[in-house]
């Protein structure tokens, strides 16, 4: 563990459960920071503005700042950027708070009923305690006549203390229909775009870094696609039995950050 200079975690289901640190968590990212390491936030939560979920993290008792989290927002504007479509209007089936921050970082927000055709739109959707019926119809209305879809993430399920949330992943099935015949592109982890924010920061050189996390298909996903190192943990929604028959297989397992930190400290 001592041989990398730069650390990727994800949050939920490996920091974090249910808003709330998990065992280990806060004593492992401390002494990899005392250490001089580098420790990123790689995350698909797509509910939080980086501002608002930074401003968490530290009342958690993390020493995190704006720029060490990457979330779905940075896959977002690689991609628009990209294909030189910074000036189309996106309409958010998600969160209030993704909605501000992608107004702030200069994207245009559109409204399917001021006017703006589907050919001008995108619909971008994620997860979220905002999202409504009727944000959901207003996008599959846009979808119906030829705009394009953007997922923040694809994951399925979110850890929850109760079982587990509902995610983009899961939402994404009642628009992404095939009659339709509009393009969808994930964004968030294990994404080629996700991909590029992560190789922005790391200045394209991974070969001392770690990819922590609790999911096979994003956080494993991404780190095999960029041949990083990945370590798997079981606090989150991948169990010891999901290993058999994956394509994604992680260079280490271990049951928590609690564990890690404990061989960290000998």
């Amino acid at each position: 563990m001592d041989k990398y200079s730069h650390y990727f975690f994800d949050l939920d289901g490996t920091l974090l459960h249910g808003g709330m640190l998990l065992p280990g968590a806060k004593e492992l990212v401390d002494a990899l920071c005392a250490n001089g390491k580098h420790v990123y936030f790689l995350t698909n939560h797509p509910v939080r503005s980086r501002k608002v979920l930074s401003a968490d993290l530290q009342k958690l008792g993390l020493e995190i700042t704006y720029n060490q989290l990457l979330t779905p927002v940075m896959g977002l504007i690689e991609y628009v950027h990209s294909n030189g479509l910074a000036s189309r209007k996106l309409y958010v089936a998600g969160s209030n708070m993704i909605r501000e921050e992608l107004s702030e970082l200069g994207l245009h927000i559109g409204d399917r009923e001021k006017g703006n055709g589907p050919e001008q739109i995108a619909v971008v959707l994620g997860m979220s305690p905002d999202l409504t019926y009727r944000q959901l119809q207003e996008a599959l209305w846009l979808l119906q006549n030829g705009a394009s879809l953007i997922l923040l993430n694809e994951d399925l399920l979110c850890p929850n203390p109760k079982g587990f949330l509902i995610d983009t992943g899961s939402l994404a099935r009642l628009l992404d229909h095939p009659r339709f015949g509009h393009q969808t592109v994930s964004v968030g982890k294990p994404s080629y775009w996700m991909q590029k924010a992560l190789l922005r920061v790391m200045e394209g050189k991974i070969d001392n870094a770690v990819i922590i996390g609790d999911s096979l298909l994003s956080d494993i996903g991404i780190g095999n696609a960029l041949g990083m190192d990945t370590i798997l943990v079981y606090s989150g929604v991948t169990t010891k039995d999901q290993l058999f028959g994956t394509a994604h297989h992680p260079t280490s397992v271990y049951a928590s950050v609690q564990e890690i930190y404990q061989t960290i400290k000998g």
